[in-house]
């Protein structure tokens, strides 16, 4: 039996089934070891994906018929509150104007089977890390073993742990961490219900509902026919008491009025999953043996849906930066230093994005004024601001160009806003 590989990856989910797939076509001899056994939905996630994640899968080769396989298409999302009802169309970018609510169950494990087609990919899943081995200061390998098996010395010239938020790998290498912002943190939790009524005739939707002062609900459909309920909010105002997760879950649900019709009849056919103390950070990107991708090595806040982007992102600047140092391009500093630069021209304005973002939706005042309140209305209802927002979220601008773009469509909506209010009291008179 090999017992020296190339690279092992220790977690196989997205980050690491997908680098997994990108090294084996540079035809590595790669070790992917994976503690669950698939078909097994992580614990807390209730994702959207939109085309630029699916670019990424294309460029692996990995089948949309199986990772999206009974899936509707979701072609927009949906702001809902008291006060109005304003639709995003998601723009065409990368030949898709659609996006999924995917089933994680479903989705890593086709890119897990898509990983170990590879000829030059080991794939074992039911496998548990323990620890790493060192020469002096260097990772080597990994000490592990299969459910009930001898525990194994594996080595290779590269460890990498994409082995999520509580890495094993990243706390073993004492990987330090940069940027961390813990000043607004969010807890969620999620079900997925059968039977659950349509939110109106047009078709699939992502649909986010305003809820009580800090926090707010997602319902989108999903896979077979599912539904997915999400609600993430302040941590410190969604924390159930031991054993009491899911009346809390449902409790929140019956608050809203909007929910509470739309699952009349419906069954919760999953248990109630979530996160508390979700966390915002970079960590060191790798060392003398090692590298960490997907949530070991970036954390960011799930409200914008960008999370499975960024795992897959993180897998593909890391495939490069191994290339160019297998290839003697790079030493593996100079390959870390540009993987490391690269993730972060990608992610970091989007992530401070998104931190603003659960600053004033979930941190903001209870209650505005009746003035504000239609002012809000007229920006969320204007067709320039629901271009601008379906391009921030298809990345087809960057997150700066968005803040910098925003004032001016804010006061154009506001002028815009009230001539249609005229418009539309004219249009029913004439009626």
């Amino acid at each position: 039996m090999q017992t020296h590989y190339d690279v092992i990856i220790v977690g196989g989910r997205p980050a690491g089934a997908t680098l997994a797939a990108r090294l084996g076509a540079q035809g590595l001899r790669v070790l992917l070891l994976e503690r669950a056994n698939f078909p097994s939905a992580p614990a807390a996630s209730s994702p959207i994906i939109y085309s630029p994640a699916m670019k990424l899968l294309d460029e692996i080769g990995a089948p949309e018929a199986e990772y999206a396989r009974g899936t509707p298409r979701i072609r927009r999302v949906v702001a809902q509150s008291k006060a109005f009802a304003a639709t995003v169309p998601l723009p065409p970018a990368h030949g898709r104007d659609y996006g999924y609510a995917i089933d994680r169950a479903r989705f890593d494990a086709a890119l897990w089977e898509h990983a170990r087609r590879s000829p030059t990919v080991e794939a074992r899943q039911g496998y548990n890390v323990t620890d790493l081995l060192w020469k002096g200061e260097r990772v080597v390998g990994i000490v592990g073993h299969a459910a009930k098996g001898v525990e194994e010395r594996l080595t290779a010239d590269l460890v990498v742990g994409a082995d999520g938020r509580f890495s094993l790998v990243a706390r073993a290498v004492g990987a330090a961490e940069y940027d961390v912002h813990n000043e607004h943190s969010t807890s969620l939790y999620y079900a997925y219900w059968r039977g659950v009524q349509p939110y109106d005739a047009h078709g699939p939707a992502a649909v986010a509902y305003e809820g009580g002062y800090g926090y707010g609900f997602l319902v989108m459909d999903s896979a077979d026919g599912t539904t997915a309920i999400t609600f993430e909010g302040q941590a410190e105002r969604l924390n159930p008491a031991p054993g009491q997760v899911t009346e809390f879950y449902l409790d929140l649900l019956r608050s809203n009025p909007l929910i509470c019709k739309r699952i009349e009849g419906a069954e919760m056919v999953t248990k109630v999953h979530g996160m508390r103390g979700i966390g915002n950070l970079y960590r060191q990107p790798g060392g003398a043996g090692w590298a960490l991708a997907g949530d070991a090595y970036h954390q960011h806040d799930p409200l914008d849906g960008q999370g499975i982007f960024n795992a897959l992102f993180s897998a593909k600047a890391l495939a490069w930066a191994i290339r160019d140092w297998r290839r003697g391009d790079k030493d593996w500093d100079a390959a870390l230093a540009w993987y490391d630069e690269t993730f972060r021209i990608k992610t970091y304005g989007m992530y401070h994005r998104t931190l603003a973002q659960v600053r004033d939706n979930l941190y903001s005042p209870a209650q505005l004024p009746g003035w504000a309140l239609n002012g809000v209305r007229w920006v969320m209802e204007d067709p320039a601001m629901h271009d601008l927002l379906g391009k921030a979220l298809t990345r087809q601008l960057p997150p700066e160009v968005v803040t910098l773009m925003t004032p001016p469509v804010v006061v154009g909506a506001l002028v815009r806003g009230p001539l249609r209010d005229i418009w539309k009291r004219l249009e029913t008179l004439g009626n």
